[in-house]
């Protein structure tokens, strides 16, 4: 017998001291991402797409399997994947003609590239959200309006959830920003709520109610936010594309009405769902209104700082309803943020300590130019022109559901709704164009209407994901195969409801 091979060591640990070791989870986590990259780079790129596109898209999935296996947290997983292409800008961003061109320098484009999602409006109005959140925490007004919820609504965790649903619904129709809407206004109020049941951000209890209670808030919004027009900033956006690329009007109240069918079974059912699909582990708890109604009374009346606080927050919610032509709402939200500071609701100390909101601006900040590296290969419009023949040849119906079903799977490809709007909206209008006996202007309202629905599928999927994914409750492989599950519901909902109803009597 051979006393050092590997298999008599596995077999008799205590003579060596230690086992062997063995390739753990975290490293076979690891290994997969660089793997899958890997494979894909050596293989010959698809006819139609340039080499450095095909090397671009491989580095853009092996981010994509770190994203859902984790080996590192999933903001090292952007930060790794947007350095890694810019170090390789030669070979994975610019094509051979960009080289080429005088007086192009390819290091300072790579890096203004790897540097671009920091100056996202979006990015800095998830980073606001954290801060605002920062303030209901320190005020006791989160607290509050927790007590609040819980003494009225308390008493059935699926209660809670259509409360959490409703609350989003009266706002969507005048806030443009479902980031301000939900990551700014619902998030900070619901946050509280799980620690009276003891359930903890990462931690096994985050399943008792907070696991629940943050899925339902983000698959809500992503329903009011195809509801209205004026519930989603990439909807006005699609509105005005629509019109510049097939010269269709969409109006608030054609668009409200033909979304409203599927609107109202998904606003029904979301909360239900999510109450089944993860449930909660506290269902019932029928002492805590009464004991929510005795903390109420212990806090006494509205204290100086939480009145400040209820101000501000007014503030931010006039702005991003009404302040549109104003300023940006990332900009309402950062004035807000420095009020919260200058009035001392938030100490900056408290701000700089504020880990989860440093580590969603990273994840965020470096996913967004790497979706946007898909458009600038060139990546999108290969992929868009692959469907457009095939969907051409169908009937109208089947034509619409098709490129519907296009439309909303490649924004996995987007860490935000307005790039994949801009990217890909006018390339699916002029495929629907060609499939005979299709209104043009269905089809653009068509594909309109899904962009809020799409923003389900993934952590990064639309504005206040991150900021849901980032709370501690929904662990990522979760997160991704709730939104796998949603998105399909979703989807389903929208193909079996909304199409018929918008091509028939639309």
């Amino acid at each position: 017998m051979n006393f050092h091979s590997a298999a008599f060591r596995h077999e008799h640990p205590a003579l060596f001291g230690h086992p062997l070791p063995h390739p753990g989870p975290k490293a076979l986590a690891a290994a997969a991402p660089l793997a899958v990259g890997i494979l894909l780079a050596l293989l010959p790129a698809p006819a139609g797409l340039a080499q450095h596109a095909w090397w671009f898209l491989a580095l853009f999935a092996a981010v994509i399997v770190g994203l859902i296996l984790e080996p590192v947290p999933a903001a090292a997983v952007g930060f790794l994947g947007v350095t890694g292409a810019a170090v390789l800008a030669r070979f994975v961003l610019f094509s051979p003609a960009q080289l080429a061109a005088p007086g192009f320098n390819a290091n300072s484009a790579a890096i203004s590239w790897a540097l671009s999602g920091f100056s996202n409006s979006t990015v800095w109005l998830i980073f606001s959200a954290f801060v605002f959140s920062l303030g209901y925490e320190r005020t006791g007004l989160g607290k509050r309006i927790s007590l609040i919820l819980m003494s009225r609504l308390g008493g059935r965790s699926l209660t809670l959830g259509y409360a959490i649903m409703a609350a989003d619904l009266l706002l969507a129709p005048f806030t443009p920003s479902n980031t301000a809407r939900s990551g700014g206004t619902i998030f900070p109020v619901i946050k509280n709520i799980p620690a009276f049941y003891n359930s903890l951000p990462n931690d096994p209890s985050s399943r008792r109610i907070g696991g629940y209670l943050m899925w339902t808030a983000i698959a809500s919004t992503c329903v009011t936010s195809s509801m209205f027009l004026t519930a989603l900033a990439p909807n006005l956006l699609a509105v005005e594309l629509a019109r510049k690329t097939v010269q269709v009007d969409l109006t608030w109240m054609r668009w409200f009405l033909s979304f409203l069918p599927t609107g109202l079974v998904l606003l029904l059912a979301t909360p239900l769902v999510a109450y089944v699909a993860y449930p909660p582990e506290i269902k019932t708890c029928p002492e805590v209104p009464d004991w929510a109604r005795k903390e109420l009374k212990a806090m006494g009346p509205l204290s100086a700082s939480e009145g400040v606080l209820l101000a501000l927050v007014a503030l931010a919610l006039g702005l991003w309803i009404f302040g549109g032509s104003i300023m940006d709402p990332a900009t309402a939200a950062l004035l807000v943020v420095g009020l919260l500071v200058v009035t001392r609701t938030v100490g900056w100390s408290d701000v700089l300590a504020d880990k989860p909101a440093f580590n969603t601006l990273i994840w965020f900040g470096t996913l967004v130019p790497l979706a946007a590296g898909l458009a600038q290969t060139g990546v999108v419009a290969w992929m868009a022109g692959l469907a457009g023949p095939p969907l051409a040849a169908l009937p109208p119906l089947a034509g619409l559901a098709g490129l519907t079903v296009l439309f909303f799977l490649l924004h996995y490809l987007f860490a935000s709704t307005t790039a994949h709007t801009t990217a890909l909206l006018p390339l699916m209008l002029s495929v629907a164009a060609k499939i005979p006996g299709l209104a043009i202007d269905k089809a653009a309202l068509a594909l309109a209407l899904s962009l809020g629905l799409m923003g389900i599928i993934s952590p990064y999927g639309t504005g206040p994901s991150p900021v849901y994914a980032g709370s501690g409750y929904i662990p990522g492989r979760d997160f991704w195969r709730l939104g796998a599950l949603f998105g399909a519901l979703y989807l389903a909902a929208f193909l079996l409801i909304g199409l018929p109803t918008l091509v028939y009597f639309g």
